[in-house]
């Protein structure tokens, strides 16, 4: 049996910003890249995509008259700060695509940068690590003020588990597990109240 291409060629996995921009579109939303390494990821289930559409909808309904926010789904979000879980020899491509990021407005073809997010969201399982160690880390790293992580049970929401920075500005503390609604504020004074019901609504 052949070996695959990574077994021999490390640097098969490897890949540039600029390499990236070269993708195809649809390449582009089948991975994300972290220092440098290309990262696979898995395409969604019909529940997850209701629970980040109607949550979606939420959040835009919840949104101030001022500043101007924006909510966005699977959207590329380059690291402004170095990726904490590489080596110190030097900043790489990182670029993560939160299911839903709540985010001050952009200017018209600006990329969306992790300066940009007042809040990152995943939709994930409750044995996805890479979602509640990985990113998790990696957005506090970023500065991103909240991260909200819907925990899925089957097609069903089991928990929101609602994480801030601490005094450090650089790690999550858990504030809060939500169980049958999701009641917060949010940044610029965004305040949520939905049933999990609504958010899992067809």
């Amino acid at each position: 049996m052949p070996l695959p291409a990574w077994a021999t060629d490390p640097s098969s996995l490897l890949i540039t910003e600029e390499e990236y921009e070269a993708l195809p579109e649809e390449i582009c939303k089948t991975i994300e890249v972290v220092d440098g390494r290309v990262v696979f990821c898995e395409s969604p289930t019909p529940g997850h995509q209701r629970v980040s559409r109607n949550l979606t909808f939420a959040l835009l309904a919840a949104r101030p008259s001022h500043p101007c926010i924006d909510v966005l789904q699977n959207t590329d979000m380059r690291y402004r700060h170095r990726n904490p879980h590489v080596s110190r020899t030097g900043k790489r491509f990182t670029l993560r695509r939160p299911d839903i990021s709540v985010l001050h407005c952009l200017d018209p073809g600006a990329r969306l940068w992790s300066g940009d997010v007042l809040v990152a969201i995943e939709i994930t399982s409750s044995d996805d690590e890479v979602d509640f160690n990985d990113k998790r880390a990696e957005y506090a790293a970023q500065g991103i003020p909240v991260y909200l992580i819907v925990v899925m049970e089957d097609d069903r929401i089991g928990s929101v588990e609602e994480y801030r920075l601490d005094w450090s500005g650089r790690n999550y503390q858990l504030a809060a597990v939500h169980r049958g609604m999701l009641v917060t504020e949010l940044p610029e004074g965004m305040k949520i109240e939905t049933s999990f019901t609504d958010l899992e609504r067809i």
